[in-house]
């Protein structure tokens, strides 16, 4: 007795010529959908944001500070002197650099085994990382809101108080301190800030408070970090507030990370370079003295 033969309905091949011939014809099987994480229902939870911001904080803190007893130790114990009067030399100031650089690397790994769950899942995907649909309007909208905001932080120094902070006397150190800042505020803030804020935080606090409650709360953690960089001028802190607010607000309106990216990229970029090329000041008689809130200088959210 031969067997039953039965056929596709759809392209008409021999549905006994398959191994699997229960679950249909493959060639003409629908492709499976690949799971989508949307931003509102992240992987990890609060918990793990918070600590996670936290961690950040701390390894933006003791970094550099380690960085600069192994120079001090290893290089020059002179400006033990230096840092003992809350002092930075340049050679103290490019290791503090150097500090945060490597603590922005630290706080990639560490997100990275937060959002992918140690490999598990996809990075880019769980962050959302990503343009609008709109994608004329994404490509050119962090350009413009980048250029806004420095436009507006022009406009609050002429407006509001506005003295010498003590990053601009770390400037004054010099063209490689200029360049090192310069460097640092292009290559790993943007992305380190953002990934943290707009795309660690900010998912689990949405999922967990909402949106509206979110958007405030990464608006003012981000710029409270920024308080003590800019303390002796109240139009470079409410820039930032407002910057803050902006990249917040974006990443809501759009919900993908990528354009915040951008955006905070094109902004820093932009000041770099005034930065690199400003007109070089008088050179300074003695090391730069600092404030109280030299420890937080170069975090590199800038």
């Amino acid at each position: 007795m031969s067997s039953l033969t039965t056929f596709c309905p759809a392209c008409g091949r021999d549905l006994n010529s398959f191994a699997d011939s229960d679950s249909g014809c493959p060639q003409c099987a629908p492709p499976a959908v690949p799971t989508v994480i949307v931003p509102s229902a992240p992987p990890w939870g609060i918990v793990a944001a918070i600590l996670t911001w936290l961690a950040s904080v701390g390894l933006t803190l003791i970094m550099p500070l380690i960085a600069i007893g192994v120079y001090v130790i290893g290089f020059d114990r002179a400006a033990l002197e230096s840092l003992s009067v809350k002092q930075f030399t340049l050679g103290t100031g490019l290791t503090f650099i150097t500090g945060t650089l490597i603590a922005h690397l630290l706080i990639l790994a560490l997100c990275w085994a937060v959002v992918t769950g140690l490999g598990k899942r996809s990075f880019f995907s769980a962050l959302n990382w990503g343009w609008h649909p709109r994608s004329l309007w994404s490509h050119v909208m962090p350009f413009g809101l980048a250029i806004v905001m420095l436009g507006m932080s022009a406009v609050l120094e002429q407006v509001l108080p506005h003295g010498e902070t003590d990053m601009d006397q770390l400037l004054r150190l010099g063209l490689p301190m200029r360049i090192g800042i310069a460097v640092l505020a292009v290559a790993t803030a943007p992305i380190v800030e953002e990934i943290i804020y707009r795309g660690v935080l900010f998912s689990a606090l949405e999922r967990a408070a909402g949106q509206g409650a979110s958007v405030v709360i990464v608006a003012l953690l981000f710029g409270a970090v920024h308080v003590p960089q800019y303390w002796n001028s109240l139009a470079a802190i409410v820039a930032v507030m407002l910057l803050s607010l902006a990249l917040t607000l974006l990443r809501a309106r759009t919900g993908k990370l990528l354009p915040c990216v951008a955006t905070h990229l094109i902004f820093n970029g932009i000041q770099a370079v005034v930065i690199i090329y400003q007109a070089p000041k008088p050179p300074m008689a003695e090391p730069v003295k600092v404030g109280t809130h030299a420890v937080l200088h170069l975090l590199g959210y800038s």
